[in-house]
């Protein structure tokens, strides 16, 4: 093994993403086609915006790897190209630059709204009812993506949840409130 890998990756366990980065770059100008030097360089690269997300990733790769799993390079960066897609479509949904362009474009109201629509028809399932096939729930903040995902477990619409369970847990891993929606629904 690659002394400036086997350096990288011990930085990398103590969270010191630059130095990680410089050892596993090392590794690279040694030999360009090192496959585990360039997942490490993606895995720290990834840290600076999700470092939970990379940690894990991280620890899975070098699992796979030490059970002898073939290919496991590739089949991280297919993992890793996955996730950075799934995390670019839930970005997307808390991005405040163009809501209101996809409000009116995708005919949809803001959370706030669908909240006041609830009040007034005194129950999260008819209110839900009453939009869902023609008007979409503009989510911006995560907590709110918590709550609205909590209420649809309550309500009943199981499926609907895990649908936006499996892409939030690809972005929030570790996130305790969207694991205990999981265990919720598992009961």
């Amino acid at each position: 093994m690659n002394p400036h890998f086997q350096q990288g990756i011990e930085y990398f366990y103590e969270r010191r993403f630059m130095e990680a980065m410089r050892h596993f770059a090392l590794a690279l100008s040694d030999n360009p086609q090192d496959k585990e030097a360039r997942i490490g360089a993606i895995l720290c690269d990834m840290a600076s915006s999700n470092e939970e997300q990379a940690m894990a990733l991280f620890e899975y790769y070098l699992l796979t790897k030490q059970n002898g799993a073939q290919d496991c390079e590739d089949v991280m960066e297919e993992i890793i190209n996955s996730v950075e897609e799934n995390s670019d479509k839930i970005a997307h949904l808390f991005n405040h630059k163009d809501l209101e362009a996809r409000i009116n474009a995708e005919n949809g109201i803001k959370y706030e709204d669908f909240m006041a629509l609830i009040e007034s028809r005194g129950s999260f399932k008819e209110a839900f009812e009453d939009i869902m096939f023609s008007t979409k729930v503009i989510i911006s903040k995560k907590e709110d993506f918590v709550d609205f995902l909590a209420k649809l477990i309550d309500n009943g619409f199981i499926e609907m949840s895990l649908n936006y369970l499996e892409s939030a847990v690809t972005l929030f891993p570790n996130d305790e409130q969207l694991l205990s929606l999981i265990k919720k629904v598992q009961k």
